[in-house]
């Protein structure tokens, strides 16, 4: 929390979208530049013989992919940079013949590649960041926009972007010992300036200004080459009668034999694993601690890793797959957890806390559990006398659930695929429309008002319970306030929000946060949207056209896969919970259609009227939050 007379300013807004650089902001409908730029670079290198049938749409999305990318994902300054390179790319799609020659195109969008690794890219996306983190009224999606960019521009540029982010971070605060090093770093101070006793000065007395500046410097300075450790832990795992073992740089460990006490970690191991420091121990002994847990040590000589820890987790999961592959074992075990713990240069790291999962060492929540046997009654209940339970359109029902459920433990790769199969069923059996149509004609209004609703329940979530990080101590106490009128907590954790409480919270909450806050930022364009006719129908138009992106991308993708074409790992990703959710929508109608025997087309059209209803509530209202509001978390029946 702030001192009462210390509310964030710009440099305070910009660190903290420095905060968690592995963590992505923006919304996943619009492709990160360099991302758009894999892809369409993928389509044009795809060296399968071109199909006038299957691949026109397929460049034609890859490259509105691509436009849409630059026009709306680059900043003024990095527009700029990159004037010449996007004009030869753009002259090239303009001249593009896919099924003919397309040396040129390759030419010219590999060129703009390699360019976006040039510091003077980096620099001017820093420019643009701050720009925008400057301006009380940017909203929080822009400024989401451009902390990616600059971000993947970083990590493009073979920055250690937690080591980066902490760096510009201690420079913005002012920290004394920081910018000393940074100075002598760029060789405005000598070596022998540095005093030892620069660590106890708090702050170094810079303008906010020139922090900026001097973090721009920095961005010029070629990313150092060093070693890293990354630790990751799998469950459902084990080595049988062995409690360690080492393939190469990759050391194996069975956490129940390890000592829950750094010293006692390191005497134990330390001996066996390359490079070994206190944090090893400190992080060895914080790690989880239970039969079918297998921890994993990965070391990576000194070089410049973009991402360490992602080079780390391809090594072992490589290793993993193959050996579960000969072994004959199912997918399920030795399983991956999240999280990691991550030693950069021999000093402590990145965090992200690894647990496994809660059904091995959490207490059974029994209700929670009890609650499936209940549904399982219910469901007999509503099919007895009425739908067999082999029924055919029940039984096809239950098999896409099926298809649904199993893609859930699968990779983003799979993932897609079977939920696209899900979707392609049900569309086949509404009409002959492709299911991109059906899935317009029928889904569309649902995502849209899911997508209103969740901005709404997320931001008042995230208000009242994120860090209180550049709150004073007044506004912090106003902020518990209102969180304990908001926020129901459940036993086992669940947390809900208060029936008919968003509408006083939203208010309340952008009074507590200060106008340079990201969460200020988030509110004030939540209520904006909420209040205005106009500045809602902008927002609802705006869904539609990521709606339509996603939609295109998936398409894409799913016959990119299907036929063996390019299918970027970023691509894949950005779309897996868009296709969980239109084959979890699938599965609902269809399943509702057979228990009330009506068929899916009429399933399908009530489905949709009841989204379409909604939101021509939502906007023919003179203030669209009263709707908003009483649909997204209805208040008590009185």
């Amino acid at each position: 929390m702030a001192e009462e007379s210390a509310p964030p300013d710009t440099a305070d807004e910009v660190r903290h979208a420095l905060s968690a650089p592995d963590r992505r902001w923006s919304g996943s409908a619009l492709l990160v530049f360099p991302a758009a730029v894999g892809e369409l670079l993928a389509w044009l290198e795809d060296d399968r013989n071109f199909s006038a049938a299957h691949h026109v749409d397929a460049f034609r999305s890859a490259i509105r992919e691509y436009r849409t990318a630059e026009q709306e994902g680059l900043g003024f300054s990095v527009a700029a940079v990159l004037r010449t390179h996007l004009g030869k790319v753009s002259t090239a799609l303009q001249q593009l013949n896919p099924a003919g020659n397309r040396a040129v195109a390759i030419t010219a969008v590999q060129d703009l590649q390699s360019a976006l690794k040039d510091q003077q890219v980096l620099q001017a996306a820093w420019k643009d960041l701050w720009s925008k983190c400057s301006k009380l009224e940017t909203s929080a999606e822009a400024i989401a926009v451009r902390r990616d960019l600059f971000l993947a521009l970083a990590r493009l540029a073979g920055h250690d972007l937690g080591q980066l982010a902490s760096t510009l971070s201690d420079v913005l605060a002012d920290t004394a010992w920081a910018v000393t090093g940074v100075r002598t770093a760029l060789g405005d101070l000598a070596p022998d300036v540095l005093d030892e006793n620069e660590h106890e000065l708090p702050r170094a007395g810079l303008k906010t200004t020139e922090r900026a500046t001097l973090c721009e410097r920095v961005l010029a300075l070629p990313p150092a080459a060093h070693s890293h450790v990354v630790w990751l832990a799998y469950e459902k795992a084990s080595m049988f009668l062995k409690p360690i073992a080492s393939l190469g740089d990759i050391t194996f460990i069975m956490s129940e034999y390890v000592p829950d006490e750094a010293t006692a970690a390191s005497a134990k191991y330390s001996s066996y694993c390359m490079h070994w420091t206190e944090t090893d121990g400190e992080f060895l002994a914080d790690m989880p601690h239970k039969v079918g847990t297998v921890l994993a040590r990965v070391f990576l000589p000194p070089r410049i890793y973009a991402d360490p820890i992602a080079v780390a987790r391809t090594r072992v999961e490589a290793l993993v797959m193959v050996g579960k592959f000969h072994a004959g074992m199912p997918a399920g075990c030795w399983r991956i957890l999240p999280g990691h713990k991550h030693i950069p240069n021999g000093q402590r790291g990145e965090e992200r806390r690894i647990e496994v999962s809660s059904y091995t060492v959490a207490p059974l929540d029994h209700g929670r559990q009890a609650a499936i046997y209940s549904e399982m009654a219910t469901f007999w209940k509503q099919i007895d006398g009425t739908v067999a339970i082999d029924d055919a359109g029940l039984a096809e029902a239950v098999e896409l659930l099926r298809w649904w459920q199993a893609a859930e433990e699968q990779s983003s790769l799979a993932q897609v695929i079977a939920n696209v199969r899900v979707v392609e069923t049900a569309a086949a059996r509404v009409g002959t429309a492709p299911w991109e149509d059906h899935l317009a004609a029928y889904l569309k209004p649902t995502w849209v008002v899911q997508a209103i609703h969740e901005d709404l329940v997320t931001t008042i979530r995230h208000a009242a319970s994120r860090e209180p990080t550049g709150l004073t101590v007044q506004a912090y106490k106003r902020r518990q306030a209102v969180r304990d009128a908001t926020l129901d907590f459940h036993e086992f954790g669940y947390i809900d929000l208060v029936p008919g409480s968003t509408q006083d919270a939203l208010t309340e909450f952008i009074d507590i946060y200060p106008p340079h806050h990201q969460m200020a930022r988030r509110l004030r364009t939540l209520a904006k949207r909420l209040d205005n006719r106009d500045a809602f129908e902008k927002w609802r138009a705006q869904l539609e056209t990521r709606w339509g992106r996603l939609a295109d991308r998936m398409a894409r993708t799913r016959n990119a896969i299907t036929h063996g074409g390019p299918a970027t790992a970023e691509v894949v990703g950005s779309i897996a919970a868009f296709s969980r959710q239109m084959g979890a929508w699938e599965v609902q109608i269809a399943l509702e259609s057979a228990l009330a025997g009506t068929g899916l087309i009429p399933a399908h059209i009530a489905f949709r009227k009841d989204s379409t209803t909604l939101l021509e509530r939502m906007r023919q209202a003179a203030k669209p939050g009263d709707v908003i509001h009483s649909s997204a978390v209805p208040p008590h029946p009185r």
